[in-house]
């Protein structure tokens, strides 16, 4: 029994060591079978489906989004590449990730035929003395039979305020010399005031509110406006709502004013609670632009708010949202919800006196000279739901309704306005506008703010258009 035992080992070691000869036999065949295999011609190259990697404006310190590029083997036999490197080295702003490994070198990489691979790059760069945006290069070297290839890498950095968590300095002004980076929130303590002059950009990290239980003002001027939009500035989130919070003007808030701004890519543009504590508005808006948000471009509760020459444009849900009462005045604006970026199920225009126990407060809409229009049935919607009274004027305004009832004081129902470019923020009319020559010039010579338009040209005086944007003969 103990003879056939070790006989057995015996052959199982035999068997064994005979695998492994023949394992050991066929990767020493299949090595030089490789060898064999490799293109080795000096006329190697490899292909590239960029040769440039370009990073938009990155705020220094921050670090940037990820972007990749692709490496082509198109021969028939498999490519070495000898080295691939980082010409910068450790030192360098960029980072790459080569076929999913971290590394600023990577040595004999074979390329089978036909194959590719991924290289993985961003980008953090440091802060210097520059106020204009600056480039920072790098490049990604090959070597392959000898022959040494490139694509390289650019990034524009930009140099910025950085804020972050904090409340503001009684009377802060903000100058245009470099952005102003919020990452959480910001404030404007009670009885403070933030002034903001012409040109300043203000970027915001998702999630980020300006907070405002002070005073607000923004002085941008035609040509020079004040940007609010989120940090992210690659292409594919120029145009992407919810990006940040938006401006918040609280309770406390008073005597706010936002002129020639333009509020882009937020939760919502404007949220204002309550009613002043003065005879004056909690917001004075006058040329002003608000687009995509993901809730809403105006949001009032119980507030009051004036509004001339503005265009609230592209929400996933409302333009103008208002509840619990309020005073909300529209003068010469467009209130376009067509949906370029995102379609809404909810009306443009939607403005409730919802009550509870502790307080009544009437609704009071005006709308003049303005343009409401959307795809839906019912743009406008104005319901009593609370014990408060409602008043509403609309008069010399284009609206999607089915409301025969806004059949008068100069309105015109469920006509297309013929805007220019609408999914490209431009709202000119075109010729054939009904709009046009279809606004009260009385309206006109109310208000000092509507002799000019949106885009600081001239309204004609006897014969105005209707909205935001005057149609220049």
């Amino acid at each position: 029994m103990q003879k056939n035992v070790k006989y057995r080992l015996k052959a199982c070691n035999f068997c064994v060591s005979a695998v492994a000869l023949l394992l050991l036999a066929f990767l020493v065949f299949h090595s030089s079978c490789r060898k064999d295999d490799l293109y080795t011609g000096k006329d190697a190259r490899l292909e590239f489906n960029n040769d440039t990697v370009l990073f938009d404006t990155i705020f220094t310190t921050l670090g940037s989004v990820t972007k990749k590029f692709l490496v082509f083997n198109n021969y028939d036999k498999s490519l070495r590449i000898s080295n691939i490197r980082l010409a910068g080295g450790k030192y360098s702003s960029f980072r790459l990730n080569i076929d999913g490994q971290p590394a600023t070198e990577m040595k004999d990489v074979d390329l089978l035929p036909h194959d590719s691979l991924y290289i993985f790059v961003d980008v953090t760069i440091d802060p210097n003395s520059a106020d204009m945006p600056f480039i920072v290069k790098d490049s990604v070297e090959f070597l392959t039979n000898g022959n040494f290839q490139y694509v390289r890498l650019m990034a524009w950095g930009q140099n910025a305020h950085f804020l972050h968590d904090s409340m503001l300095a009684c009377n802060a002004v903000w100058t245009p010399d470099l952005p102003y980076v919020i990452s959480n929130h910001i404030g404007i303590d009670v009885n403070c005031k933030l002034t903001i002059q012409p040109g300043v950009k203000v970027y915001s990290d998702i999630n980020s509110a300006i907070l405002v239980w002070g005073t607000m003002e923004v002085n941008g001027d035609t040509g020079n406006t004040v940007l609010f939009t989120g940090i992210r500035q690659d292409k594919y989130y120029k145009d992407v709502p919810g990006q940040w919070y938006g401006i918040y003007f609280l309770r406390e808030s008073k005597e706010n004013r936002i002129s020639n701004a333009l509020i882009r890519n937020a939760v919502f543009g404007v949220r204002v609670d309550s009613l002043p504590v003065t005879s004056n508005p909690n917001l004075y808006l006058e040329n002003v632009r608000i687009e995509n948000m993901s809730v809403a471009g105006i949001l009032g509760f119980s507030s009051r708010i004036e509004a001339f020459n503005c265009v609230v444009s592209n929400s996933c849900q409302y333009l103008v949202a208002c509840d619990y009462g309020g005073t909300y005045s529209f003068y010469h604006c467009t209130f376009s919800h067509e949906g370029c970026n995102c379609s809404s199920h909810y009306p443009a225009i939607a403005c409730y006196n919802t009550d509870n126990k502790t307080f009544i407060n009437d609704l009071n809409l005006t709308i003049r000279n303005s343009i409401v229009y959307g795809p839906k049935e019912d743009e406008f919607e104005v319901k009593k739901t609370g014990q408060g009274n409602v008043y509403v004027l609309v008069a010399n305004s284009l609206l999607t309704t089915k409301q025969s009832g806004l059949n008068i004081n100069g309105n015109i129902l469920n006509k297309d306005p013929k805007f220019r470019q609408k999914c490209r923020y431009s709202y000119e009319l075109d010729s054939a506008s009904v709009c046009i020559d279809a606004a009260d010039p009385a309206v006109v010579s109310q208000f000092p703010a509507l002799q000019y338009d949106l885009l600081g040209k001239p309204r004609e005086i006897l014969k105005p258009d209707i909205g935001a944007v005057e149609k220049q003969k």
